[in-house]
């Protein structure tokens, strides 16, 4: 007698692993982000008045990013422009890079 219980119990256990690995991915993104921001010298807030500065709107995102093993401020403001990304290294304080409309995927 053969017992058959096993392959779908297995298949079961594949396809919920599956289902979790992006998940397990997006916690460890957003654990390497929550603490990139220690040990820089540039705060969020002041990432915010760059941006703002810059693009003579108002903040309304803001969010730490890792592009290559470094953080990166990224906000979004709205202003006479319209919509403007603006990245602003967490290291040095510098824009380094912004954009019209909302941030890249």
């Amino acid at each position: 007698m053969t017992i058959r219980h096993g392959i779908p119990v297995a298949l079961a256990g594949v396809i919920v692993l599956g289902m979790a690995g992006p998940s397990f991915a997006a916690d460890h993104d957003e654990a390497r982000e929550q603490t990139a921001l220690q040990g820089t010298k540039f705060t969020l807030s002041q990432a915010i008045s760059a941006a703002e500065q810059h693009t003579g709107g108002k903040a309304f995102d803001a969010g730490v990013d890792v592009d290559e093993g470094k953080p990166r401020i990224v906000v979004e403001t709205n202003g006479p422009n319209g919509v403007q990304t603006v990245i602003v290294d967490a290291q040095s304080g510098q824009i380094v890079g912004s954009h019209a409309g909302g941030e890249a995927d």
